[in-house]
């Protein structure tokens, strides 16, 4: 048995895995907010909804949680995500998601305790609520406790990457329990203070936080008794749905996205990867792929209509937005999952102990890892030798697509153009001295570009 290192916060209950299933314990203090939402039927209304993750009761047979009063059985996620990796539309989705439900809960006498973003994730082709202990009994007409957590959490990074630069939502990895509304406004043009509602809910928000913050006397730090009723907190929840509804992304880059246009080979070139890819995952029946470096998705696509589940990875926020509203157009967003996320700088541990959020490698293996047109980005653009890649890799996956693209290949050229001959070591045979060391080649092919494909095992098994 394992105890899940994100969950340790609540004192109502704690997620942990055993023999590879997820399971939720719920000690004392969770215990009759939880009993009274099954009566009634809260629980079961918002899994209907496919806004909540489904849970069963199980006995109670673990007895290195003898505290437990309730014992959960959750489903297993293909795959955890956090919002600084997430595509503007999805996190977007996700506010939207709280919101919802806050919505169907206010009026039965429910409501969220919080507005943790990580407590939304990815399942059965949506994103969903995973934190059956969020939702409790309203106590009274105190205003949203968890107001501040989802302005700090949802509307603030929103925002910056709408109004600002959607490169600002990495600043998410430096303060996991959110945005400051102080420094958020800061970033902001100065035209967003006459959005109404922006205003309200980010301007108004933070000089109240740093009058708060500032209160010298701990009687005048007190908060007020201030009330909310029903109608008031439903209305407060309808304006930031618009508020965030308002929100949108438009990608100045175009380079990726015209992707199929810049090609540097030609059709039978791409025919011919494409041949080899969808052949050797027909061939494999992986059941999770992880694209790097995934571009337009068209060769996460490919390992999707495998039945595959696939994390399409790509540097470009812009990319991973296209990809996102591609599949949601072809009716494929329960395959694929679009992360931003530069793979010379991959998501790390984070949080507590350097393990409450955990990093990319740490989320793995995945059955066969896609590498296409990749390396000699981290090669030349990253400094990153061979031998380190290779050695990361491995860390990561079972199988391996990669592809290699000569020094004569003119993207390799284009990249190389200011360096000359300072650049790190980089043929085909430095290549392939780095990577057999921790993988087998099982197949090569030259297509007539110069470049190679080849499909390897990892010598470890993982």
């Amino acid at each position: 048995m394992r105890a899940d290192t994100a969950s340790f916060r609540d004192p109502a209950g704690q997620v942990f895995e055993s023999e590879g299933e997820i399971f939720r314990a719920i000690f004392e203090p969770g215990v009759d907010d939880y009993r009274a939402a099954v009566e009634d039927g809260i629980f079961e209304q918002l899994v209907k909804k496919q806004l909540l993750i489904s849970h069963q009761e199980v006995d109670s047979r673990f007895p290195e949680i003898p505290d437990a009063v309730v014992c959960l059985q959750h489903p297993r996620l293909p795959m955890v995500s956090y919002p600084w990796e997430w595509p503007f539309s999805t996190l977007k989705r996700a506010a939207l998601l709280h919101l919802r439900i806050m919505e169907y809960l206010v009026p039965r006498g429910y409501w969220l305790r919080d507005a943790n973003a990580f407590n939304i994730q990815f399942q059965d082709g949506r994103f969903k609520l995973i934190d059956t202990l969020s939702i409790g009994r309203r106590d009274g007409d105190i205003p949203w406790v968890a107001y501040k957590q989802f302005c700090s959490q949802f509307l603030a990074p929103l925002v910056l990457a709408a109004r600002s630069d959607i490169r600002l939502l990495n600043l998410w990895r430096g303060y996991l329990e959110g945005f400051p509304l102080d420094l958020t406004v800061e970033l902001l043009p100065f035209h967003t203070r006459f959005n109404p509602r922006l205003y309200l809910h980010l301007y108004l928000h933070a000089r109240m936080q740093l009058s708060s913050d500032s209160k010298d006397n701990l009687e005048d730090a007190k908060p007020k008794s201030v009330r909310m009723s029903e109608t008031a907190l439903l209305g407060l929840v309808r304006s930031l749905t618009k508020a965030v509804e308002s929100l949108e992304y438009k990608p100045s880059s175009k380079i990726w996205e015209g992707y199929t246009e810049i090609r540097t080979y030609d059709d039978d070139g791409v025919k011919a990867k494409s041949r080899f890819v969808s052949e050797t995952i027909e061939n494999m029946q992986p059941k999770v792929v992880w694209d790097f470096g995934g571009n337009t998705g068209e060769f996460s696509e490919i390992a999707a209509k495998s039945g595959a589940f696939v994390v399409s990875i790509d540097s470009d926020p812009a990319c991973t937005e296209y990809i996102q509203k591609r599949i949601a157009a072809r009716e494929m967003a329960g395959q694929i999952l679009p992360l931003t996320m530069d793979l010379a700088n991959p998501s790390p541990g984070l949080g507590f102990n350097q393990n409450e959020r955990a990093g990319l490698r740490q989320r793995g293996p995945a059955d066969l890892l896609l590498a296409l047109a990749l390396i000699h980005h981290l090669v030349f653009s990253s400094s990153v030798p061979l031998g380190r890649v290779a050695q990361w890799f491995a860390q990561m996956t079972r199988f391996l697509i990669i592809e290699f693209v000569p020094e004569s290949d003119p993207m390799v050229k284009k990249l190389l153009v200011n360096r000359g001959d300072d650049h790190l070591p980089y043929s085909l045979e430095v290549f392939r001295a780095a990577f057999t060391e921790h993988f087998d080649i099982e197949v090569e092919e030259g297509l007539n570009n110069g470049r190679s494909l080849f499909l390897m095992r990892n010598k470890a098994g993982l």
